[in-house]
């Protein structure tokens, strides 16, 4: 897959102050963008009520076109416009919403994103900024993984390693692509035919994950989780991220076979 950026090219006109001179086919340049040093997660807090959601998916969109897997995005439905209706819960999750009500208020509007769970933003036009400086940072953490569904229940395992004496928390979460279901558009009308993609599904290790010190060799780590009766396996992933106070410092993404 080529990836590019497009950027506007204002030699000339930012001396001028206009770009009227510029030859058209030198308005664009395609760079590619500098190679990534970890993985970013991007936790998209959204609503199927949400007219603006569909937007900011979109532009997730954009960027995983551009990085490919090395974004990882994880939609959770929840807070006001999260739901179908007061009695419908739609695609939120009780989990979700304990994550909306640890990090926000009650007046934080949505889509609002935390990427590796830096500061709140919720103008979701310049989360591709905030991506773009995330995959630069350097991290001395590895996770591999693999998932397995059989008799009902999926298994996960994962190797984790870091530097030896790093304490943190380590977390694994299930996801699902190909989810037909309502939501709301940016023209104010529903559409009963939207196509949700990484909609988080539970927490397979708790709310906030378990914690972990590293030692001289990566850890071995296995978990369960039954598969419930919305959930179809064959488009689900399991998402292991490590992190602590500050950060996710790695994420990865793993389809389940």
């Amino acid at each position: 897959m080529k990836k590019y950026i497009h950027i506007i090219a204002l030699a000339m006109g930012l001396v001028t102050g206009a770009c009227s001179n510029i030859d058209e086919n030198d308005r664009l340049v395609y760079v590619a963008p500098a190679e990534a040093q970890r993985n970013v997660l991007i936790e998209d807090f959204t609503g199927q009520r949400c007219v603006n959601c569909p937007n900011a998916t979109e532009e997730i969109h954009k960027m995983q076109e551009v990085y490919g897997d090395n974004v990882i995005a994880v939609a959770i439905h929840c807070g006001p416009f999260g739901g179908i209706t007061q009695t419908h819960s739609g695609l939120k999750t009780e989990t979700g919403e304990e994550y909306w009500n640890h990090w926000f208020s009650s007046t934080q509007g949505q889509p609002v994103a935390k990427i590796n769970r830096g500061t709140s933003n919720g103008v979701y036009d310049s989360w591709a900024a905030d991506v773009a400086n995330a995959l630069k940072v350097t991290t001395d953490v590895s996770i591999t993984g693999e998932a397995h569904e059989a008799d009902g229940t999926i298994t996960i395992n994962a190797k984790v390693g870091a530097k030896a004496g790093t304490k943190a928390k380590l977390q694994v979460w299930m996801t699902e692509d190909d989810i037909v279901d309502l939501q709301f558009m940016p023209n104010g009308k529903p559409s009963a035919n939207y196509v949700h993609n990484h909609i988080f599904r539970a927490a397979v290790n708790g709310t906030w994950g378990e914690d972990i010190e590293f030692g001289e060799s990566p850890a071995s780590k296995e978990w369960t989780i039954a598969i419930h009766e919305d959930w179809k396996a064959a488009n689900m992933n399991a998402v292991i991220f490590v992190y602590d106070d500050k950060e996710v410092r790695q994420v990865v993404s793993v389809k389940v076979k």
